[in-house]
């Protein structure tokens, strides 16, 4: 239990310190291309420990090569975001699909998992600070409750925008839209 409580504060301080850095941070000298199937794969071998231990399968499904103009350390953490709540949240022998793709609107990001999903109403609450969806599937599963509002930032900062489609046992998908 210590150690899960340690786990848990040390969650929770990296979740403080990039909400801190994304508020003070000056981006400008830190831009430049990156390649989001790269970064994609980074942070696929980041939450790989945690999948395998529920038999969760994550699939990258991309082209070969699709880039934005951003600071690296901003996708990192949309990606490690998305994915860890993505394995957090689903079922044992569970599957996560990572989906980057071009449209219209700009670089479009999906990551779709098949785990215990949520109401609408709840799903409404999910990008303000702190806020943590607390149910009989959710009350063993840990967070800061920081994780989405950063990343609702670091859209909000590259003038893009996330949302959330999901369905109680059915899943979950986050959508980014970050304009090229």
């Amino acid at each position: 239990r210590a150690l899960e409580r340690v786990e848990g504060m040390r969650n929770l301080t990296m979740d403080l310190l990039d909400f801190t850095r994304i508020r003070l941070d000056n981006r400008k000298d830190k831009v430049k291309m990156v390649n989001l199937r790269e970064t994609a794969k980074m942070s696929i071998s980041t939450v790989k420990p945690y999948a395998i231990q529920k038999n969760i399968s994550i699939k990258l499904e991309t082209e070969e090569k699709i880039e934005i103009e951003a600071d690296p350390y901003d996708m990192e953490i949309i990606f490690n975001n998305l994915l860890s709540n993505a394995v957090k949240y689903n079922r044992d022998h569970g599957t996560v699909i990572i989906n980057i793709s071009k449209g219209d609107e700009g670089v479009i990001l999906r990551v779709t998992d098949n785990g215990i999903g949520m109401t609408e109403d709840e799903s409404t609450q999910l990008f303000k600070e702190f806020v943590r969806i607390k149910n009989d599937k959710t009350k063993n599963i840990t967070g800061s409750g920081l994780g989405l509002s950063i990343v609702r930032k670091i859209s909000d900062i590259y003038h893009g925008k996330i949302s959330v489609t999901s369905k109680p046992d059915v899943g979950t998908t986050f959508t980014v839209i970050l304009p090229v």
